[in-house]
């Protein structure tokens, strides 16, 4: 156990986010609500909010936390309470009231889309005009839904059906439908645009497979794996900015970086045409007649023979309730982050050849974090270890 004083902020932190660039973390917790740069994380020796939420504005028990990129504009919600914010002057712009408890909120430049468990409300980012309801959607208590945060086309992303990994995609500006295409065969539990909007990615409730797929004509890109027979939550999932690599976390200690590349073998051999269709016969009969006595165990031998595991990995010090991934771009060096719904944020190196990540930095956020020690890692007093709670 280390030597300072231990904080249950789990308890405090109801909220715990990065805004649309990855340049701000965002915490609401029972109090109010707090901002930090993700470039601190890594320069700073000791690190301390920017804006914390000013008493006189009566914000309290903040259960999300979103912010129009680094402007003044930011979205705070309270349960069934959605108030509109202009941090630079102090005032609440707008105070909206739902029948039910918000889930979800995604903001761009042109749009603010709000999630029920049933619902999905479109608004006018402009004067918060409500343009358009997206009425009996799906039950969807998790609040998976995505917001293209480009600016141009303002795509949503939300589950389609309850029971199948199925992707419907709405146009938010023009406000009407464009696809809907089957991501996974169980429900979704993540999805996530990449910062251009033109790819998503997708997990379903098993967890054990992520896949890519290009928006908005839903054609599948990539396919990786992350674990071969262990079912996990995924927790969040975060393209870096130039769409290269994906990062997921989960209800494990480890994170998942995944490589964006095709692989083509330029060494096959060419092969007659003939002999191939052959082949392709004979397996096709192979895998009908395996696949009738084994049909599970063959499917999941041929899912790990289609699919790309991780190109990097990192380890969280223990396995925390929730938390949030991203891929942090800073003076041409490529970061992973991960924050912690426990109080703390982690940043690792990324390197050109993958493997384990090195963990550089380490900080605690959240209400007590002024209470508590920050430290750059190689010299760290404060590392937790699963015992710590």
């Amino acid at each position: 156990m280390s030597s300072y004083k231990m904080y249950d902020t789990r308890r405090m932190m109801n909220y715990i986010g990065f805004n649309q660039d990855l340049k701000m973390i965002a915490v609401g917790h029972k109090e109010g609500y707090m901002f930090y740069k993700t470039s601190d994380v890594l320069e700073k020796s000791r690190l301390s909010c920017g804006i914390q939420n000013l008493n006189n504005l009566g914000l309290q028990n903040c259960t999300i936390i979103e912010r129009l990129f680094s402007s003044s504009l930011m979205i705070v919600v309270s349960q069934k309470n959605l108030r509109v914010l202009n941090v630079a002057t102090n005032n609440i712009i707008c105070d909206h009231q739902f029948n039910k408890p918000v889930i979800t909120v995604r903001l761009n430049k042109q749009r603010v889309i709000v999630c029920l468990e049933d619902s999905i409300h479109i608004y006018n980012i402009n004067d918060m005009k409500m343009m358009h309801s997206i009425v009996d959607t799906p039950l969807n208590k998790l609040g998976v839904v995505d917001l293209t945060s480009n600016s141009g086309d303002a795509y949503i992303a939300f589950p389609g059906n309850t029971k199948t990994g199925s992707v419907h995609l709405f146009d938010a500006i023009n406000l009407v439908s464009v696809n809907t295409f089957v991501a996974h065969e169980g429900a979704l539990a993540c999805l996530q645009f990449n910062q251009k909007g033109d790819m998503i990615a997708t997990a379903s409730t098993k967890g054990t497979v992520i896949r890519v797929y290009s928006v908005p004509d839903g054609h599948l890109l990539f396919e990786f794996r992350r674990g071969v027979s262990r079912c996990v939550t995924i927790y969040s999932l975060c393209f870096s900015s130039d769409s290269k690599y994906l990062a997921s976390s989960s209800n494990t200690e480890t994170v998942h970086v995944f490589k964006l590349e095709k692989t083509e073998d330029v060494s096959k051999p060419e092969v007659p045409n003939d002999m191939m269709e052959t082949a392709a016969g004979w397996l096709s009969a192979f895998n009908k007649t395996v696949s009738a006595y084994l049909p599970y165990q063959f499917m999941q031998v041929s899912e790990l023979m289609t699919t790309e595991r991780s190109f990097a990995t990192a380890k969280l010090p223990c396995v925390t309730e929730s938390n949030r991934v991203a891929l942090v771009s800073h003076k041409s060096h490529q970061y992973l982050m991960v924050a912690t719904n426990d109080g703390y944020v982690y940043a690792y190196q990324m390197n050109p050849e993958g493997g384990e990540l090195d963990l550089v930095k380490q900080h605690h956020i959240g209400p007590e974090s002024e209470s508590l020690h920050s430290s750059p890692l190689g010299n760290v007093t404060n590392t937790r270890s699963h015992n710590d709670f």
